[in-house]
């Protein structure tokens, strides 16, 4: 004879009576077959559910001290497999709304609830986290296949690009003859145009090695006083060009961080490039090291047209422009400040933004100084 499966359910109330009335009902569920416990300790259900130690929740929102709602908070059911089922003495739509906002697949008034219906809760319950579960591996398909073809399409793309640079060079350098001003002019602007492209399909590429893991860090004890005096007289020219000063003030003592060198130059060559793109002329872009017990800091500083509260969330997903004066200007693809922080979080670093509209931007990277294993 096959074993009967059961759902086990966990009920967390600090009423045994409660606990031995809600017991009679599950006897009597028989689809799906279910076995209930009971924890009347907010801690121990803390624990209890930390070990997904059941199929199912039950959490009430009366617990001593603490409520249901605090329960829901600290598990983040929107996170889990498991299903949380809320049950409150009164029926109130704002605690409904609530515990659905805070995750929970369903919301039970005690006392208003009899075998079928619980039944039916449960059956939604477990439906709806095994069908949200599918929508997630949906999506995650999804992505991979975007992934495969955005890093497909930019190697396509890049080859093509690189040659119209080469031969708008060649003729740019006088290779076929001399060029009359009017001519000269036209092929400058493509061979601008074709640069902002391929700096494009850089992005693009360089987006996609990292969202497929495939960005190996070499990483070494780096010195970022050092380094970053390289970035900075490197990024001075294109600032002159644009008005603009920068301005190193190093660590006054050594600032070694533990670090791929290369990957974190091109970090920092994004930040100050585009502190440069958002900032008027006749401005200074201020690059500061400073060093505590576990991290190198350095902070890029501007004097641009800063950001809206409501869009520094923005700043680092995908393919994000933030409207601002220069924005149109200054072009880009979205895509800069989106990989410098997976380089950051891959080097078990974080990066964090200061701003406020005209009063300029300030970027915080914090770089490990030592190797943690």
């Amino acid at each position: 004879m096959p074993a009967v499966s059961y759902i086990s359910i966990l009920l967390v109330d600090d009423d045994k009576k409660e606990y031995l009335s809600t017991n009679r009902l599950v006897k009597r569920v028989t689809e799906p077959k279910c076995k209930l416990e009971w924890c009347s300790s907010f801690e121990k259900a803390k624990e209890l559910i930390a070990q997904h130690s059941h199929d199912l929740y039950m959490i009430d929102y009366k617990l001593g001290e603490h409520s249901g709602m605090d329960l829901l908070r600290m598990v983040e059911p929107d996170k889990r497999p498991e299903p949380f089922i809320l049950l409150t003495d009164v029926a109130d739509r704002t605690i409904e709304r609530q515990a659905l906002k805070l995750g929970a697949s369903d919301y039970l008034v005690k006392g208003a609830f009899d075998a079928e219906l619980l039944s039916n809760s449960f059956n939604y319950s477990l439906g709806r986290k095994q069908a949200e579960a599918q929508r997630f591996e949906h999506l995650i398909e999804l992505n991979q296949a975007k992934d495969e073809f955005i890093s497909v399409a930019s190697h396509q793309l890049r080859t093509p690009a690189t040659g119209v640079k080469q031969y708008i060079g060649m003729l740019l350098d006088g290779m076929f003859g001399e060029l009359t001003p009017t001519q000269e002019a036209v092929l400058l602007k493509a061979y601008d145009s074709n640069e902002r492209q391929l700096r494009i399909v850089s992005d693009l590429l360089k987006v996609a090695r990292v969202d497929a893991g495939k960005v190996i860090l070499k990483e070494a004890e780096t010195d970022m006083n050092k380094l970053l005096a390289e970035v900075a007289s490197e990024e001075s020219e294109i600032a002159r060009k644009r008005g603009q000063k920068i301005k190193l003030k190093p660590a006054s003592k050594p600032a070694t961080a533990w670090v791929d060198k290369d990957t974190i130059r091109m970090v920092f060559e994004n930040l100050i490039d585009n502190a440069s793109k958002y900032s008027r002329r006749d401005t200074t872009i201020e690059v500061v090291v400073r060093v505590n017990k576990k991290s190198v800091v350095v902070k890029v500083i501007d004097q641009g047209v800063g950001i809206e509260e409501e869009d520094l969330s923005k700043l680092f997903e995908k393919f994000s422009r933030i409207h601002n004066p220069l924005s149109t200007q200054a072009g880009g693809s979205g895509l800069g400040l989106y990989w410098a922080k997976k380089v950051v979080d891959l080097h078990n670093g974080k990066i964090e933004v200061e701003s406020s509209p005209g009063g300029g931007t300030t970027f915080l990277v914090h770089l490990p100084r030592l190797l943690y294993k």
